[in-house]
């Protein structure tokens, strides 16, 4: 792939995914700094237009049925006989995902394959597709260097990274600025099914044409 980094993105089609920058989640410094990023983009050639995916809005949820199951499923015989040797999160992931019934697990997998139906779709008129990586920006991890349940829970529902899991295309989070805490905000581009490309040639053209990758977090 490292041939196709040139710079060079003139005329590359870039699909902004609507329901995941405007999500009510998402907060309005990481909107900003996704809205600031594809002018970028477009003083580089690009062509940015918004793509509606309307099942991006429910990827966390798949994605938090599909792995709570399959885990659990997996390790079914352990949970019964050394569930005391698993740590706190991954005892009550497993237990919670034991407890999901079969007819959930088998409308995420349904759902999954119609969000990868609209992503396809969506890859037909566009390059690239482009969101907020998270829909907040990085969270400060304490000086204990154990990550509680708790802070871990609460990362998940900004996360915006399960589209492209479900999807199975690749994708990549660069810098794209910082939050009023100094915190970094991300930039997350994805692409089609092989797609690799593509996806990196605009990551290297972006972050060429800013220095965010470049610099510390204030807060850090």
């Amino acid at each position: 792939y490292q041939q196709g980094l040139d710079g060079d993105i003139q005329g590359t089609r870039v699909g902004v995914l609507t329901e995941l920058l405007n999500d009510e989640q998402v907060e309005p410094e990481v909107r900003e700094a996704v809205v600031n990023a594809t002018a970028v983009l477009k003083k580089l050639g690009a062509r940015v237009e918004e793509v509606s995916v309307p099942l991006t809005q429910h990827a966390n949820v798949i994605s938090a049925v599909l792995l709570a199951v399959e885990p659990a499923q997996n390790h079914r015989d352990w949970v019964r006989t050394r569930l005391q040797d698993y740590g706190h999160d991954n005892r009550i992931g497993l237990l919670t995902g034991s407890l999901i019934p079969a007819q959930a697990y088998l409308k995420a997998q349904k759902l999954r394959s119609l969000l990868r139906q609209q992503i396809l779709e969506a890859l037909k008129t566009v390059d690239v597709l482009i969101s907020p990586t998270s829909g907040r920006s990085g969270v400060a991890i304490q000086d204990d260097p154990v990550i509680t349940s708790k802070e871990t829970t609460s990362r998940l529902p900004f996360m915006r990274t399960n589209t492209f899991n479900l999807a199975s295309s690749p994708a990549i989070s660069v810098p794209c600025g910082f939050s009023s805490q100094g915190l970094p905000i991300g930039l997350q581009i994805g692409g089609a099914p092989g797609g690799e490309e593509a996806v990196l040639k605009l990551a290297y053209a972006y972050e060429q044409s800013t220095s965010w990758h470049t610099m510390r977090p204030p807060a850090l």
